[in-house]
């Protein structure tokens, strides 16, 4: 008995004791913010915070030996392609 007790045991340890992929974890009041991965190599997160005007907002991101990348986020508007102004005809400019 007591030997299971002492396998139990070290397996408890052994599974505490290893390393986790959670880098930053952390969340407050207004904030919180994940990231996993290997530091120096490759690591994915996000972060989130409430403004002061009560919206949410949130950036997920990658960075890793290609740069920092922003997957998804809702911090900066959306344009659709249709708002956007049909560019200058260069015939235009010769006719004056």
């Amino acid at each position: 008995m007591k030997f299971i007790l002492l396998i139990a045991l070290g397996l408890v340890a052994l599974a505490a004791a290893r390393p986790s992929d959670d880098i930053v974890d952390f969340e407050l009041d207004d904030h919180e913010q994940e990231q996993e991965g290997q530091p120096g190599r490759a690591v994915q997160g996000e972060y989130s915070w409430t403004a002061p005007d009560g919206n949410e907002y949130y950036v997920k991101y990658e960075a890793d030996r290609f740069g920092y990348r922003v997957v998804e986020d809702n911090v900066v508007p959306r344009v659709p392609d249709a708002d956007l102004p049909e560019p200058a005809d260069e015939d235009d400019e010769d006719d004056n």
